[in-house]
């Protein structure tokens, strides 16, 4: 009986240590798919760069939510991380000229207007899009909106 007591009690205390971690909600309101990086942090508030994430795709006019930073490829499973920034590139790595701009928690970084975008063709696509960081404070979940000009 009393090992059931603390496994239930663990498990408890596991999952509020989950939800108390930050996370990120990522709408990409745009009609081009976008490729962005995760960059994320340990302690929070801070700005340094301790974790990035695989590259991934949020493909045209979708959202992906991360309720806690244990689900991000490239960030920790334990402890949770923080997400501040994101790295934003222009296109797929193999397409060239490849430019990137970085957005994040306005104590971090100012955010940024998206030039262009392109392609797994690496063809020109939305010329112009705005990106816009709402942080979450260390406790909440950070939100990403993409959206065209």
């Amino acid at each position: 009986m009393k090992n059931i007591l603390l496994s239930t009690i663990l498990v408890l205390l596991s999952l509020a240590g989950y939800s108390s971690s930050r996370g990120i909600e990522i709408f990409n309101r745009s009609r081009c798919d976008v490729y962005l990086q995760l960059h994320g942090s340990s302690k929070c508030p801070d700005c340094e760069i301790e974790f990035k994430s695989c590259l991934m795709v949020i493909p045209a006019a979708s959202s992906v939510i991360f309720p806690n930073t244990t689900t991000i490829c490239g960030f920790p499973i334990n402890p949770p991380a923080f997400v501040h920034s994101a790295l934003i590139y222009s296109g797929p790595r193999h397409c060239q000229p490849l430019q990137t701009w970085i957005v994040g928690d306005p104590k971090c970084y100012q955010p940024e207007t998206i030039i262009w975008t392109m392609n797994q063709d690496c063809k020109r696509l939305c010329d112009c899009l705005r990106v816009r960081w709402e942080p979450g404070g260390c406790d909440g979940i950070a939100r990403l909106f993409i959206e065209p000009c």
